[in-house]
């Protein structure tokens, strides 16, 4: 980049100088070095009194091309430097969710595929679809509870903490209704001295909590594929700017040692 712009400020220079010659060189051609051929320098001063205003303007220019260009080369060192720390920046938290968020998420799109596929395998056999409830609440509520974690170090940009909580308040619905899908076991236990309206409070809902499980894993499937797209888009977004660093940095061409 840099020697480019050195050769378009030699042809400039050189463009400029031709104009200047070719000035001078027309003006012998229309008599204007006759008048004053005796003179000490003759032609040589005609044209350089005649032209000194342009020369001048030229000369100027050119000093302040030169006087310029440490700042240039500084300011070209400095925005590299910041080239190089974004592109680090964008680099570890690319690795960061490749490392920790790819992992969790391959586990609860595993998470999902077991509620749909298993509940569906046994809706209509009562006798094992109450156990099976039972387990799965255990596995939500342990996904729930490794989110939560995750959600406490505050890992991640502003869209992938909001889906993760809205992923947290779904997977905590879902284990309230699994929860409650299994209450009359409470209620048989006679650990628990329970008043008849209490009997009547579980019934009503462990009826609600079967009705609503299906909505509920439903649900709980589509904050998932939402939490997943959510982090897609947000790796997708790094690697661009990565590369985007990656391609400056490289037509950069600085030696390494000078963005220390």
């Amino acid at each position: 980049m840099a020697d480019n712009r050195n050769t378009l400020a030699l042809v400039a220079a050189a463009a400029v100088l031709a104009l200047v010659l070719g000035f001078a060189y027309g003006a012998t051609f229309n008599g204007g070095c006759e008048q004053i051929k005796d003179a000490q320098f003759g032609c040589l001063e005609w044209w350089f009194s005649r032209y000194q205003t342009l020369i001048a303007m030229f000369g100027a220019i050119f000093v302040a091309w030169l006087s310029v260009q440490p700042v240039l080369k500084q300011l070209k060192l400095s925005s590299v430097q910041t080239a190089v720390a974004l592109q680090q920046v964008h680099a570890d938290r690319e690795k960061r969710l490749e490392n920790w968020l790819k992992p969790e998420l391959a586990a609860f799109q595993k998470l999902s595929e077991q509620l749909a596929r298993g509940y569906y395998e046994r809706e209509d056999d009562h006798g094992v679809l109450p156990h099976w409830v039972w387990d799965m609440n255990q596995t939500v509520d342990s996904a729930r509870d490794r989110l939560i974690r995750r959600q406490d170090r505050n890992f991640g940009p502003a869209e992938i903490t909001a889906a993760r909580q809205n992923l947290i308040d779904i997977l905590g619905r879902l284990s309230k209704c699994m929860s409650e899908y299994n209450g009359s076991v409470y209620a048989d236990d006679p650990e628990y001295d329970l008043s008849d309206d209490d009997r009547a409070k579980i019934d009503a809902a462990e009826n609600k909590a079967r009705e609503d499980l299906p909505a509920r894993i439903d649900e709980a499937s589509v904050a998932i594929k939402k939490f997943a797209e959510v982090v897609a888009t947000d790796l997708r977004e790094l690697r661009l700017k990565r590369r985007l660093y990656d391609q400056l940095l490289a037509s950069a061409n600085l030696p390494a040692e000078k963005l220390d």
